[in-house]
C-alpha cells in the first residue's frame, strides 16, 4: 500500500508540472460512481454527487456499501488549491468533513458485535474532466478516524485510524461550468 501511495504521489506531481494552465473551467453539478479501498481491505462502492458553489469550493456527498455489512455516507468540503501552470481540465484539491456508517457483522441478525461509527475525515485528490465528453475522473486519498459506538455511547479504546484509504470516482458533468477570474 506505501508503494501504491508513492506511486499516485509521484505519478500526481508530475501530471501538475507537465501541464499548463489555459482559462480555469471545472463543472457545476457532478453525479457519478465511487470505488473506495481502506485499510482493513474492504472495498466500497457506491453514488457521488458534487456541487461546486464558487470556482473554488465545493460539496461532495456520497453513500457507499460493500453490499453486505458495512453502509456508509459522507459529507465533505473540498477547496481547489491554486496551482498555477496546469491545464484547465485539471484540478488539485483538498477538504474536510465527516461521515458515518454502519457496520454489521452478521447481515441477517444484529447482534451485540453491530457497530456505528461516525468521525472527521480529510481529503486530498486530483480530477480531470474531459472537454468533448462530460465525464470527470478523480483519486483522492481519505484518512480518517472510526470512532465506534453502540447504543449512542462511545466505546472505549475502539477509534481507529483509516489512513490508506484510497478513491476513484467516475462522474457525469452537467455543462454549466465555473469559470475562475484569473488576474493577468
Amino acid at each position: 500500500m506505501k508503494k501504491l501511495l508513492c506511486i499516485l504521489v509521484i505519478s500526481l506531481c508530475a501530471l501538475t508540472t507537465v501541464a499548463q494552465r489555459a482559462s480555469q473551467k471545472w463543472f457545476r453539478n457532478g453525479i457519478g460512481l465511487r470505488a473506495e479501498v481502506t485499510s482493513t481491505n474492504a472495498y466500497l462502492g457506491g453514488l457521488d454527487y458534487e456541487t461546486y458553489i464558487k470556482p473554488e469550493f465545493g460539496l461532495n456527498v456520497m453513500a457507499l456499501t460493500d453490499f453486505c455489512m458495512i453502509y456508509e455516507g459522507a459529507l465533505v468540503a473540498k477547496y481547489n488549491l491554486p496551482f498555477p501552470n496546469i491545464d484547465s481540465h485539471l484540478r488539485w484539491y483538498t477538504g474536510g468533513g465527516i461521515y458515518g456508517g454502519y457496520e454489521s457483522k452478521n447481515k441477517e441478525v444484529e447482534t451485540s458485535i453491530d457497530k456505528y461509527y461516525f468521525g472527521p475525515l480529510l481529503c486530498l485528490g486530483t480530477g480531470y474532466s474531459f472537454e468533448k465528453v462530460p465525464i470527470n475522473i478523480c483519486i483522492e486519498w481519505r484518512p480518517s478516524i472510526k470512532a465506534y459506538y453502540k447504543n449512542y455511547v462511545l466505546q472505549p479504546n475502539r477509534e481507529r485510524l483509516n489512513a490508506k484509504s484510497v478513491m476513484i470516482t467516475v462522474r457525469f458533468y452537467t455543462k454549466d461550468q465555473v469559470k475562475d477570474k484569473i488576474k493577468e
